[in-house]
């Protein structure tokens, strides 16, 4: 498959004129900015699905990649599309999915369905009407590319999630805004088109809050120490304000109790074997250290000897291992004067 989808720009095409290089260039050129600005947010995207749901893993690149197939010669579309896929590589690069194959594979099954749309809307039939027979070949072989891909490489679990209809949900967002793309694109005033990189930034921002609560609906008890690393350490990295509260026990009963801390969207998880960890995003510093003095509080009317420590981004640093190692720090530092206190009670 790779091979057919890297010989179909080598086929006849029509001749290439200055204005439509220039709207490859410029298609080209938002696949670039977006890939620039999400490149934190696409990692944490993928990050939470690393132990959940592989087959939402897609990227938001449709929103020009199928505007290109439909505007442009396909040997331009085709360059544009392998430039947002070079583009687009070090935010998949991920633990786990960096696997070259894998992008190559889905680059081009992405390179044949652009075939398939470009084909269709170079019929002789009005362009109203060829549009959504465009939009279904897109899909149709995109999806199928991948799917033989996956179950050639014995991936069957994967190729069955992706056959699933919502799992195609942030797709067709990207091609309703890649169908905008294109009215613009013929329209008076063609430079709005760049009204396409702000909307697709929405779709995934939404798209990353959307997973985040998922994964705290989940997250009835901690996740393993691998997994909460792996999205603790994207998340804090793309949000600008974060925190991690830490608790001194694998108690089961401190367990529920963590599970009722309530702030944005938070994220269960185990660090160490006997200490717990909640990841919180969107949460300031001062909103942390509250949620964390309420945690204590609960802890101490259930009897539970728990210390908590609570870190934020940006008051403590910027990425998790800084937020660990200043959490890290308080928690010893509460222990020792624990320890102190009681040595010097009257009792002891």
């Amino acid at each position: 498959m790779e091979l057919c989808a890297l010989s179909l720009p080598l086929l006849p095409d029509q001749p290439i004129s200055t204005k439509l290089w220039g709207t490859a260039g410029f298609l080209a050129s938002l696949s670039l900015v977006y890939s620039a600005v999400s490149f934190r947010w696409e990692r944490a995207r993928r990050a939470i699905h690393e132990n959940t749901e592989p087959a939402k893993y897609q990227n938001m690149l449709s929103s020009w990649s199928f505007s290109a197939a439909i505007v442009l010669p396909f040997r331009l579309a085709a360059l544009v599309i392998v430039v947002a896929a070079l583009a687009e590589w070090p935010a998949r690069n991920v633990i786990r999915q960096a696997q070259a194959y894998r992008y190559v594979y889905s680059t081009a099954a992405t390179l044949t369905a652009a075939a398939a749309a470009h084909w269709c809307i170079t019929r002789p039939v009005p362009f109203p009407l060829m549009l959504p027979a465009a939009v279904l070949a897109y899909l149709a072989l995109g999806l199928a590319g991948v799917v033989l891909a996956m179950r050639a490489i014995g991936q069957r679990t994967e190729a069955i999630a992706f056959l699933r209809p919502t799992t195609h949900a942030n797709e067709m967002a990207t091609i309703c805004i890649a169908i905008g793309t294109i009215a613009l694109l013929h329209s008076p005033l063609p430079a709005f088109a760049w009204l396409s990189l702000p909307a697709t930034i929405a779709l995934q921002r939404h798209a990353v809050r959307t997973d985040l609560r998922a994964v705290k609906a989940a997250a009835a008890r901690p996740m393993n120490t691998e997994a909460w690393l792996l999205i603790a350490r994207e998340v804090i990295a793309a949000c600008p304000v974060g925190a991690v509260i830490r608790v001194d026990t694998a108690d089961v009963a401190a367990v529920s109790y963590l599970a009722r801390v309530k702030a944005g969207c938070d994220a269960i998880g185990m660090v160490g074997e006997s200490g717990l960890a909640v990841l919180l995003t969107d949460c300031p510093g001062p909103n942390a250290d509250a949620l964390a003095i309420r945690l204590r509080s609960m802890l101490h009317r259930q009897g539970i000897p728990a210390q908590v420590a609570v870190a934020a981004k940006p008051r403590d640093g910027q990425s998790l291992d800084d937020l660990l190692a200043v959490s890290e720090a308080e928690l010893i530092a509460r222990v020792a004067a624990t320890r102190l206190a009681r040595s010097d009670s009257p009792e002891a």
